[in-house]
C-alpha cells in the first residue's frame, strides 16, 4: 500500500507508477456507479476539491469476487489526488485464494500471503484493501484530504458489504439492517500495508550518506504509518500489515494510536543494508549480497561458515575453533544466534554439537532474534514457507499441494529443538507439519478424518438406491464414477456385483478411518480381505478395476467432496460442520496433500 499526503512517499514499484495515467486514458463508460463528493480546505480562503469516487470495470478480473473502487480529486479543474481499493469477496475464491490475489496485484499479493493462509482465512467474509492513497499537489498535503478519502473508502466499502450478492441471497426479509447484514459488517475489514517509494525523494538522496538516507526513509515509514493509524487502522500482530474494523465493538478501536505495537527493528541491518545499496549504486557490477558475505565473514567467522559450508564441513569447522575463544554468543545484525542458522539451514549434524558443545546453548533454545522467533520458531516459520510457497522471480506461487512431508534434516532439526531423543511415532508428526499431535499417519486430522468419514458414510448410503437397475443407477451415480475407468464403468450397468464392489469400498474406507489407518489401497484391500464378505463384491470389483485404480476412484471422489463441503461450511455460517468440537490443526483442510500421500494423487486421474 502506497500513500502520499501528509508527507512525500512513493510507489515501491516503478512498474505501478503508471496505473493512474493508464486509468485517465480508459473509456469512461468503464466507470460504474459514480458519486460526487466535495471537500472544503482550511485554507484562508478555503478551496473545494471535488472527489469522485466509482467502481472501475477491469475487463480482465471476474467481477463476481472482486470490485476496483477509485477516487479522483480534482481542484481547479486539475487532478491532486487519487486512490485505489480493492473489495474482495473471499467465499467466491477460497479455494484458490492465493492465486488469484497473486495474480492480479503485488499490493493484494502482499497481504494475502503475509496475513492470511491459503484458504483465505483468518476470516472468510469479504476483505476491504487499500492499494493507494496518493496527495500528488504538495500545497494540499497536511490539509486532511487523504484522511477525507480513506473516511469514503471505507463509507463506500460498508455499503458495498451490504449489498453483496452473497448476503442478498440469505436475507428473508427487506430491512437493510437486517442480522445477517450487521454479521456481515462485523466480519468486513480494509486492509493496508504502508509503504513509501523512493522516486520523488531521489533527487534528495542525491549526496547523502548511508545514515542520512536512512533517516528520510523512517521518517517518511512512520508518516505513513502515523497516518493510518489516524484513520482508526491498528497494526496485524508483528507484521508490516495494518487493518480497520468496522465493528465497533471490536477490541481494536479501544486501542489508541500510541498504544500501537511496533515491533523491533534492527538498525544495524537497515543501516547496512543502505551502505551496500550506496556501494551498489556507485558500481552495479557489485552484487550487494556478496559484500554482506565478506562483511559477515570477516566479523563473525562462525556465523559465516554457518551459511556457507555444508552441514559435515560446519561441524568440523566447530570443532576446529572450539577452543580459539571465538566469541560463541555474538548475534549477527538480526539477532540471530548460531542455533537459528544451523537449523534455519536445516544442519542437524552441526545443530546437536552445538546443543552439546556450547555453554551458550541453554539460552540459544529461548533467545529470540529481530522478528521475535526462537530457533524453533524460525526453523518452523521457514519450513511453512517452503510448504506453502515458490518465488519465481516477482511473483509467489502456491505449492502447498504439492508438499510430500519435509525432508530428513529438516525433521531432525525439528526434534533436536523439541528436544526429542526418541522420535517414535511423533516423527511423522514432525515432517507433515501436525500441530494438533493426533494426525493419523502424521497427516490426517481430526477434523478431516470426521469429513471423510462423514463422506464414506453418507454416500455408502446415497449409492445403494436403485442399485437393481444398472443403467439408471450409472446414469444417476456419473458424478461419483467420475474416477473410474470407463471400461469398468460400462460393466458396472451389467454387472450388480461389481456395482456393490465399488459401494462397498466407501464403507470399508469408513472402517479403515475409524480403526485410525490411512486409507491407502494397500489398508483398504487389507480391510476388504478380513471382512469375511460373501458374495465377493468387493473383491470382485478390485480384482476387474485394479486394487489401486478401483480404490483411487472411491477415495479421490470422497477427498474432493469432503473438500467442497468444508469450504461451502467454512464460508457459511458452519451450521452443519460435523467437526466444530474436535481440535484444530494445520493440516486440516490440506486435502490434496493428504490424498497425494494416501496415494490418490489428482494427476493420476484416468
Amino acid at each position: 500500500m502506497n500513500f502520499q499526503d501528509d508527507f512525500e512517499s512513493e510507489r515501491s514499484e516503478s512498474t505501478d507508477e503508471e496505473w493512474w495515467a493508464e486509468d485517465q486514458n480508459e473509456d469512461s463508460n468503464d466507470e460504474q456507479e459514480i458519486e460526487e463528493h466535495e471537500y472544503s480546505t482550511s485554507d484562508d480562503p478555503a478551496r473545494t476539491i471535488k472527489i469522485r469516487l466509482f467502481l472501475r470495470d477491469e475487463g480482465f478480473s471476474d467481477s463476481k469476487w472482486m470490485k476496483t473502487l477509485v477516487a479522483e480529486c480534482t481542484c481547479d479543474g486539475s487532478v491532486v489526488a487519487n486512490a485505489l481499493a480493492r473489495y474482495i469477496d473471499r467465499i467466491c475464491i477460497r479455494s484458490e485464494f492465493w492465486e488469484r490475489m497473486e495474480e492480479e496485484s503485488e499490493g493484494m499479493c502482499d497481504i494475502a500471503f503475509n496475513i492470511f493462509n491459503r484458504f483465505g482465512f483468518i476470516q472468510t467474509n469479504p476483505l476491504f484493501i487499500i492499494e493507494e492513497l496518493c496527495v500528488t499537489a504538495f500545497d494540499l498535503r497536511r490539509k486532511g484530504l487523504g484522511q477525507k478519502m480513506a473516511t469514503l473508502l471505507l463509507e463506500r466499502a460498508k455499503r458495498l458489504s451490504s449489498e453483496d450478492e452473497a448476503v442478498d441471497d440469505i436475507l428473508l426479509d427487506e430491512n437493510p439492517e437486517s442480522n445477517a447484514v450487521s454479521e456481515r459488517l462485523w466480519t468486513l475489514h480494509a486492509f493496508v500495508s504502508p509503504g513509501i517509494l523512493t522516486s520523488e525523494i531521489e533527487s534528495q538522496l542525491k549526496g547523502k550518506s548511508a545514515e542520512e538516507r536512512l533517516i528520510m526513509k523512517e521518517q517518511l515509514q512512520f508518516g505513513a504509518i502515523n497516518f493510518w493509524r489516524s484513520c482508526g487502522f491498528r497494526r496485524i500482530g508483528a507484521s508490516h500489515c495494518f487493518a480497520y474494523s468496522f465493528n465497533l465493538q471490536h477490541q481494536s478501536h479501544a486501542l489508541t494510536a500510541a498504544s500501537d505495537y511496533n515491533p523491533r527493528r534492527s538498525r544495524a541491518e537497515e543501516l547496512e543494508t543502505e551502505e551496500l545499496q550506496l556501494i551498489y549504486e556507485s558500481d552495479r557490477h557489485i552484487r550487494p549480497q556478496d559484500l554482506r558475505m565478506e562483511r559477515l565473514r570477516d566479523t563473525l567467522p562462525l556465523h559465516h561458515a554457518a551459511l556457507t559450508l555444508t552441514d559435515e564441513e560446519l561441524k568440523a569447522f566447530f570443532v576446529n575453533h572450539a577452543d580459539d575463544g571465538t566469541d560463541w554468543d555474538r548475534l549477527t545484525n538480526s539477532e540471530s544466534t548460531l542455533l537459528h542458522l544451523t537449523a534455519c539451514e536445516l544442519k542437524p549434524l552441526s545443530t546437536q554439537w552445538l546443543l552439546k558443545n556450547v555453554h551458550y546453548a541453554d539460552s540459544w533454545r529461548s533467545a529470540r532474534d529481530i522478528k521475535g522467533n526462537t530457533p524453533l520458531e524460525a526453523l518452523q516459520e521457514k519450513l511453512e514457507e517452503m510448504r506453502s510457497q515458490k518465488r519465481v522471480f516477482v511473483r509467489v506461487l502456491n505449492i502447498s499441494d504439492r508438499f510430500e512431508g519435509h525432508c530428513d534434516t529438516a525433521v531432525s532439526c525439528l526434534s533436536l529443538l523439541q528436544d526429542q531423543v526418541g522420535l517414535g511415532s511423533s516423527e511423522a508428526y514432525l515432517r507433515y507439519g501436525c500441530t494438533c499431535g493426533g494426525c493419523v499417519g502424521g497427516f490426517i486430522s481430526a477434523r478431516m478424518r470426521d469429513s471423510l468419514i462423514s463422506q464414506g458414510e453418507v454416500n455408502y448410503d446415497l449409492s445403494r438406491e436403485f442399485i437393481n437397475d444398472g443403467h439408471y443407477w450409472v446414469k444417476s451415480n456419473s458424478d461419483i464414477l467420475v474416477h473410474l475407468d470407463r471400461d469398468v464403468r460400462r460393466n458396472l450397468k451389467t454387472n450388480k456385483s461389481l456395482r456393490k464392489g465399488f459401494v462397498n469400498i466407501f464403507q470399508i474406507a469408513v472402517e479403515c478411518l475409524e480403526a485410525r489407518r490411512v486409507p491407502t489401497p494397500e489398508n483398504l484391500e487389507w480391510f476388504c480381505n478380513n471382512r469375511s464378505e460373501w458374495p465377493p463384491h468387493t473383491r470382485n470389483f478390485l480384482q476387474r478395476a485394479g486394487v489401486q485404480g478401483g480404490c483411487r476412484a472411491v477415495l479421490r471422489y470422497m477427498f474432493d467432496a469432503a473438500k467442497e463441503e468444508e469450504e461451502y461450511e467454512e464460508a457459511g455460517n458452519g451450521e452443519f460442520y460435523p467437526s466444530s468440537n474436535l481440535p484444530t490443526c494445520r493440516n486440516d483442510y490440506e486435502f490434496e496433500f493428504v490424498a497425494r500421500v494416501c496415494g490418490y494423487a489428482e494427476s493420476d486421474s484416468m
